[in-house]
């Protein structure tokens, strides 16, 4: 690297600033997204911090679901490093510094690698702003997903990793990229980089190290991948139907994002007609204009091609699911697990992203001119756009404390549930209140049949429970005493304390 790169890499590391502008200086500001911060990854990293300080390791969530493992669930980040943030800081500024750090971090593993590959400064740290800026990268944090944007910037650090040919490196980028909360890229960048070995002559070779640093990874992080197993094999997971999974199937329309994000509307307008989460997921296939262009003069020039063309074939069959031209295939064995398909798009993604490497470096050699040209029409092309996506949200605006709720719910021997109809019931503070129902990514598979005999019909799906009937059996043994809803709150006569002795006819004996 030279003083070119240390210019550039200025470039991109204001671009990072300004993406997240201004949240990490203010503690009372987080990134605007679409509810799974404060709904989900808010209260699970404040509860797995809250039991550290407690002196405790967090094994056991006792709150939602009347209790599920805390630890085995990857997105709690307990032994990823960058969750000290979390530790140290008021955790709407740890969230903000954790998008910005890895939003950084992806910028500079895609340049070191492109350099490595000896490719023009200039062309480098384009490339580096078209992956960091792409759609598909920039929407985790308008999802309000950080696991997903730290998972995605480790994808070029496993790359630079493994080109290096250093034993060991790759098997501990690829343990990081597991810890830090989405095992799901990890799998998606391996099946990847095994593609790309078997387009090479030296497959064998290439094989035979991405085994021993799998097998060195899995190592390194033995104990998140023992309890997430656990936890999968026993969850809903196992089970759930394959609708599921085809509700983040890539269809054939979201490929029109190759050219235009925005050609079926989008959430940040209301003109999307789906859920957002689905926009997210499927339509993120974008890296500009200038992007695309770049990468197909260099698919056209690239000796070495077929790696990248079959990377992007395979991220957008795979990310078709069971509707693609692999049918149930497509979600069968360990792939069914993965809930949404659509995430295969970062084989697609990476491919272009190959291929306009080769493009972009043409580019640049026609002199300064055209180097400068080029990032700067990246940088207004995908900027524009994420800049719609890319707002501020003062985070007590949604998480201020109710002083009745507290006093109300606060330490009783009791649960309570939420209706359904309630928007992010799932807040810190429902934590604490012991929320019968919930919303997590995955739960213990026998909590389903238990919420459907209390309701009298099917009242959960993949990631919620829709718990509404107060005074059930089964709402009375777990000791749900109360019942909020939009129209107040509701008490049933017969609910039992938390702890209490069954006798030998069954019942109750001591309450």
């Amino acid at each position: 690297m030279n003083r070119k790169d240390v210019w550039l890499g200025g470039v991109c590391a204001a671009a990072s600033l300004w993406a997240l502008w201004p949240t990490w200086i203010d503690a009372r500001l987080v990134p605007a997204n679409y509810g799974d911060l404060y709904a989900y990854h808010y209260p699970m990293r404040h509860l797995v911090v809250e039991t550290l300080q407690q002196g405790r390791l967090p094994f056991w969530n006792p709150y939602i679901f009347s209790g599920l493992p805390l630890a085995a669930n990857p997105q709690s980040a307990l032994f990823y490093p960058l969750s000290v943030f979390a530790a140290i800081w008021p955790l709407a500024l740890a969230f903000s510094w954790d998008m910005l750090f890895h939003l950084a971090w992806a910028m500079l593993g895609v340049a070191l690698l492109a350099r490595r590959s000896r490719l023009p400064a200039a062309a480098a740290w384009t490339l580096a702003l078209l992956y960091a800026l792409s759609p598909f990268v920039v929407y985790r944090i308008a999802e309000g997903i950080p696991t997903l944007l730290a998972s995605l910037a480790w994808v070029p650090w496993c790359w630079l990793a493994w080109m290096s040919g250093r034993s060991g490196w790759l098997g501990a980028a690829w343990a990081l990229q597991l810890l830090s909360g989405h095992p799901q890229f990890m799998v998606v960048n391996a099946a990847g980089m095994a593609l790309w070995a078997a387009c090479s002559p030296r497959r064998l070779v290439m094989g035979r190290t991405l085994a021993r640093e799998g097998v060195w990874a899995l190592g390194l992080a033995a104990a998140q991948c023992a309890m997430t197993s656990e936890f999968v094999n026993r969850s809903v997971r196992r089970s759930w139907p394959t609708v599921y999974s085809l509700g983040y199937s890539l269809e054939p329309a979201a490929l029109r994002s190759l050219l235009w994000p925005g050609f079926s509307g989008d959430p940040a307008s209301g003109t999307f007609a789906g859920p957002p989460s689905v926009f997210f997921e499927t339509y993120g296939l974008w890296i500009g204009l200038v992007g695309l262009g770049a990468a197909v003069g260099g698919l056209c020039i690239k000796r070495r091609r077929w790696g990248a063309a079959a990377l992007i074939a395979a991220g957008v069959v795979l990310a078709s699911g069971a509707q693609g031209p692999l049918g149930r295939l497509a979600l069968a064995g360990a792939l069914s697990l993965l809930r949404t398909p659509a995430r295969w798009l970062l084989l697609s993604l990476w491919g272009l992203l190959l291929g306009a490497g080769v493009g972009l470096a043409w580019a640049c050699r026609r002199g300064r001119l055209a180097a400068v040209a080029v990032l700067a029409l990246v940088v207004v092309e995908l900027g524009s756009w994420d800049a719609r996506f890319l707002n501020t949200e003062r985070v007590m605006d949604f998480m201020q404390a109710n002083p009745l709720f507290a006093a109300t719910f606060g330490g009783a021997p009791h649960r309570l549930i939420t209706d359904p109809e309630l928007a992010n019931s799932n807040k810190t503070v429902l934590y604490h209140a012991r929320n019968a129902n919930g919303y997590e990514a995955f739960y213990l598979d026998g909590y389903p049949q238990y919420v459907s005999r209390s309701e009298g019909k099917a009242a959960a799906d993949a990631s919620r429970t829709y718990l509404n009937r107060l005074g059930t059996p089964e709402l009375d043994r777990l000791g749900v005493l109360w019942k909020v809803s939009p129209q107040g709150l509701e008490t049933s006569v017969s609910a039992k304390p938390l702890v209490y002795f069954m006798g030998d006819t069954g019942r109750a004996a001591i309450a």
